[in-house]
């Protein structure tokens, strides 16, 4: 009854007064277990209660060992299908598919309602729940060591739309906080970073402005790369003030393989 374990519980499942466990909202962070100092709570497979029907489950792991097989040769198959679609080429062959490559941050974004990158690491369980309900696959598991499987974003195939909390709705911990979308509109996540060598203005000397088209919060503004000549192309120019770090210019840039615009993460998320 020291209380250690609920303390230290997460998900807020383990009631101390009727030492009980809500099963169904524990994410196995394990957190109990290190802080139990008197070898009071177990980690328990399921498989482990029913010594009784071994047949049953010794059956049912053969069939589960056949069905990855399945789904392992079936995923192999969609790879290489999708690897030749990669090769296709539009405009009569003349126009390649670059994919964008990931930008280099020294700040890993994270999502309206994460607070702080500490805050979000000490409560972060790696469940995957905000991954899989993101409908524009910006969130995704980190494959830092620090950070292994926790969720961070990046833009390169959609970007933070403002209509959208659905990642905040679904975290189970409080890692990401239930935030309105009045609030989520003026929470600074990040801000954007303008490379000017990359920029198609500069590169090929054509007019452009998809980031400033695109920018919800209006952080963005072009401007004459010469201002003595009124016929240089306009390159953007950020307010890091009124940024939000969405990632809607980073994402619409059409630099490759990077783009010309990307958004750097902040460690503490403040409103702007």
């Amino acid at each position: 009854n020291c209380r250690l374990c609920s303390r230290q519980c997460k998900s807020a499942c383990i009631d101390i007064k009727n030492h009980n466990v809500d099963y169904t909202r524990c994410v196995a962070c394990m957190n109990c277990l290190d802080s139990c100092k008197h070898d009071a709570i177990h980690y328990v497979s399921r498989f482990h209660k029913n010594k009784g029907n071994e047949s049953k489950t010794t059956s049912q792991a053969e069939t589960d060992k056949s069905r990855r097989a399945f789904l392992t040769t079936a995923a192999v198959i969609t790879a290489g299908s999708a690897l030749k679609a990669q090769e296709m080429k539009v405009d009569g062959g003349l126009a390649e598919i670059i994919d964008k490559k990931v930008p280099h941050r020294n700040t890993p974004i994270l999502p309206p309602g994460a607070l702080s990158k500490k805050s979000f690491a000490k409560q972060c369980t790696g469940c995957q729940l905000c991954v899989s309900v993101c409908p524009n696959q910006v969130l995704r598991p980190s494959t830092d060591l620090m950070r292994l499987m926790q969720p961070e974003m990046s833009y390169e195939k959609g970007y933070c739309r403002p209509e959208c909390t659905k990642c905040s709705d679904v975290c189970p911990t409080g890692a990401i906080n239930l935030i309105s979308l009045a609030d989520k509109a003026s929470t600074q996540i990040g801000h954007a970073v303008f490379i000017m060598e990359n920029c198609v203005a500069v590169k090929d000397g054509v007019e452009c402005g998809n980031c400033e088209r695109h920018c919800p919060a209006a952080a963005i503004k072009m401007i004459r790369r010469n201002k003595d000549d009124k016929n240089a192309p306009r390159i953007p120019s950020v307010n890091v003030e009124r940024c939000i770090g969405c990632g809607a210019c980073e994402n619409l840039c059409p630099s490759r393989p990077f783009s010309a615009i990307y958004v750097e993460g902040h460690e503490r998320h403040r409103m702007i």
